[in-house]
């Protein structure tokens, strides 16, 4: 491009690199759980039910960037693995919590998440990270 399209522009940019980021640290979070039988999807979606116990298929959908069709099939692995407990709510809402199972397994997830966090943004100073999260809290 010359110079003045969207490809050339901060903003393009940004959003690019941001995807490289996501994408790598996904990657190797997954390598990372894998040994415990999970992945950085499931972790985050446990992650989510954990801290807000009784929450919808809808909310958990919103509250981990996924479709309700997406994070309504990985529910339902949850659930058939016994890491997440669903009950009836008001009319067709169905509201999940951890099982025993799936409080252990957060737990034992967060030494391995932890350490592959600390690598991938090691380039950056404690007060840049808080910054990084500060200005992508405001898009």
């Amino acid at each position: 491009m010359s110079g003045s399209g969207v490809g050339d522009s901060d903003a393009w940019w940004a959003g690019v690199l941001l995807r490289q980021v996501h994408q790598r640290k996904h990657q190797a979070i997954d390598a990372a759980l894998a040994s415990l039988g999970t992945s950085m999807s499931q972790y985050v979606v446990l992650v989510a039910v954990a801290d807000r116990p009784g929450s919808s298929a809808h909310d958990l959908a919103a509250r981990t960037a996924q479709t309700d069709q997406s994070l309504g099939a990985l529910i339902r692995r949850l659930v058939d693995k016994g890491l997440v407990e669903r009950t009836s709510g008001p009319g067709r809402v169905h509201r999940h919590r951890l099982s025993a199972q799936g409080y252990d397994l957060v737990a034992r997830c967060e030494g391995p998440v932890t350490r592959v966090l600390a690598e991938e943004f090691s380039a950056l100073s404690d007060a840049e990270l808080f910054l990084l999260r500060s200005l992508l809290e405001r898009l």
